[in-house]
């Protein structure tokens, strides 16, 4: 059961990224959380999550402008992210569920409204680097690195493909990091690679089909329908934290 339903979460948020470009931890995790321990959850969508935002990052040639610039983000995410993966071996279960379902439902809050907070260029050189190792205190518990960075990088207006690029960037440093970082903790072994090696299957099965469906899905209905069911996941887990 548990099997098939990591599955099926690990198939709906690939197509989710299929259609929108983001979602895979985001809708796969919460649900996989029902079924398996979060930290199993993270280490089997390591390799999925790095796999499938490679392309993104080098595609359109916008590689080496975006470290240039964001540099101090990735390195903040490199500070916060095992400060908060060392305590995941130890966290409590019932602030985990509750940290996890908390972030899902306000991140669906802000989908649905497309929410934007302004972020001035100039106060880049410090806002990146604090940015960087909230992102990082988050994810290296829940893997949800994304919506931290994501609202501060929308907020900088960068334009559809250079905020696509520097997302992917995101994720691929957020993976690396994650993963040597829960290795060096003994949170993710030989098996989990090779669970996690598998997983791509799925994976990559719901990316295809979202790139397919994007052709022919309106994607502002999509994302509020989105919006509303993790939103109710999220409420799902702030529910079993309590159970």
């Amino acid at each position: 059961m548990a099997v098939l339903a990591c599955a099926i979460a690990m198939t709906a948020g690939g197509t989710v990224k299929g259609v929108v470009g983001i979602g895979l931890p985001l809708v796969s995790l919460p649900v996989m959380a029902i079924f398996i321990p979060i930290p199993k959850a993270i280490a089997l969508l390591l390799l999925p999550s790095f796999a499938t935002s490679v392309w993104q990052t080098f595609h359109g040639g916008l590689f080496v402008p975006s470290v240039k610039r964001f540099w101090p983000l990735l390195l903040g995410m490199a500070i916060g992210t095992p400060i908060s993966v060392r305590m995941l071996a130890t966290f409590d279960v019932t602030v985990l569920y509750l940290t996890l379902g908390t972030i899902v439902a306000m991140f669906a809050v802000l989908l649905h409204r497309s929410i934007v907070l302004p972020v001035s260029p100039r106060a880049e050189p410090w806002a990146a680097p604090v940015v960087g190792a909230a992102s990082g205190l988050v994810g290296g518990l829940s893997m949800l690195f994304g919506p931290v960075y994501a609202m501060y990088l929308a907020g900088l207006k960068l334009g559809k493909e250079r905020l696509v690029a520097v997302i992917a960037l995101c994720n691929v440093w957020a993976t690396v990091v994650l993963a040597a970082s829960m290795a060096r903790f003994n949170l993710f072994g030989g098996t989990d690679f090779l669970a996690s090696l598998l997983a791509l299957i799925p994976s990559f099965a719901g990316l295809a089909l979202g790139q397919w469906l994007r052709r022919y899905i309106n994607e502002d209905r999509f994302r509020k329908t989105l919006a509303a069911v993790l939103f109710l996941i999220g409420l799902n887990l702030i529910r079993k934290a309590y159970a």
